[in-house]
C-alpha cells in the first residue's frame, strides 16, 4: 500500500500557506537590491519611506518600486517622467544613467510629474 496520498496533500496545504503568507509580505526592495516592477499603480507606491517611479507623466504603465532610497545612484530600469517620493529626504533624477547632467529635485513627500523635462534615467536620495 502507498502512503504518499496524505504526505503529498499536508505538502499542497503547506506550500499554499507559505505561498499565501509571503504572497501578503510588502512588495518593495531596497534601491541596493533593485526595484519591484510592477505593471501599473501599486499600493507600496503611498507607503512611508517608499520612492515609485512611472514611465509615463500620468502615473500609469511600468512602474518601479524602491524601499530605503539612499545617496547612491540608481539608474532606472525605464525613462522616469513622474514620481511619488514617500521618503524622508528630497529625492533628485537626473537626465543621464550616472546621475549627471541636467537634474530636478523633489522634496520628501511629495508626487510630481514633468513630461516638459523629458525622461529621467537615475535618481539618488
Amino acid at each position: 500500500m502507498h502512503r504518499s496520498g496524505p504526505r503529498r496533500a499536508a505538502l499542497a496545504v503547506a506550500s499554499t500557506a507559505a505561498a499565501l503568507l509571503l504572497g501578503a509580505a510588502p512588495a518593495t526592495a531596497s534601491a541596493a537590491s533593485g526595484p519591484v516592477l510592477v505593471d501599473d499603480w501599486d499600493p507600496g507606491c503611498t507607503t512611508t519611506g517608499n520612492l515609485c517611479v512611472f514611465e509615463t507623466e500620468w502615473f500609469t504603465g511600468r512602474a518601479a518600486l524602491y524601499e530605503g532610497v539612499d545617496s547612491g545612484c540608481v539608474t532606472a530600469p525605464f525613462g522616469i517622467l513622474a514620481n511619488i517620493n514617500m521618503t524622508d529626504r528630497p529625492v533628485t533624477f537626473y537626465k543621464n544613467a550616472d546621475c549627471t547632467g541636467a537634474s530636478v529635485t523633489e522634496p520628501a513627500g511629495n508626487f510630481h510629474s514633468w513630461k516638459s523635462r523629458g525622461p529621467m534615467l537615475s535618481f539618488r536620495g
